[in-house]
Order: C-alpha cells, then structure tokens, then sequence
C-alpha cells in the first residue's frame, strides 16, 4: 500500500478554454484536488508514522541508552525498507 499526504500542497496547471486557452496554476491540498477534479473520490484514510518521526525516535533512544526501544525501531525500518526495494 503507497500512502499519499492529503494536506500536502500541490500546484495545478489549469488550462482556462473561456479566455483563449490561458494557463494558470491553482495551489490547494491533495484533499481539495480529489473534491474538485475527482467527482467527490474520497482515497481511504489510514493514520500512518512518518519514517522521518521514527528516525528522530531511534536517535532519541539511542542517547538515552534505550536499546530495546531502539531494537524495534531497527526492526521496523528494516522491513520498511525492503518494502520499498521491492518496488
């Protein structure tokens, strides 16, 4: 499963046929190009952890000397990882 960011924001060209073809780009959210452009799709939402919090994790347990927290962030980051080799 990919996941996407539905407050990420994107810049859309938008070509304008009522003025002669003038192109523009409208900036909204992920969330707000499905509304408008995707006849109300609505993706499924899943909470998801950043990878970058659980990096910022792991260095936190390993200054604290918290190595079996630090194990487990290993192990998810591990198996992360070959995730995203296989595709």
């Amino acid at each position: 499963m990919r996941l996407i960011d539905l407050d990420q924001t994107i810049f859309v060209p938008v070509i304008d046929e009522s003025k002669g073809g003038v192109t523009y780009e409208m900036q909204m959210t992920v969330g707000e190009f499905f509304d408008k452009f995707c006849d109300g799709y609505q993706p499924k939402v899943v909470d998801a952890v950043p990878v970058e919090w659980l990096t910022r994790r792991a260095i936190h347990a390993d200054d604290e000397g918290d190595m079996e927290m630090l194990d487990c962030i290993s192990v998810l980051m591990a198996e992360w990882q070959k995730e995203q080799e296989a595709r």
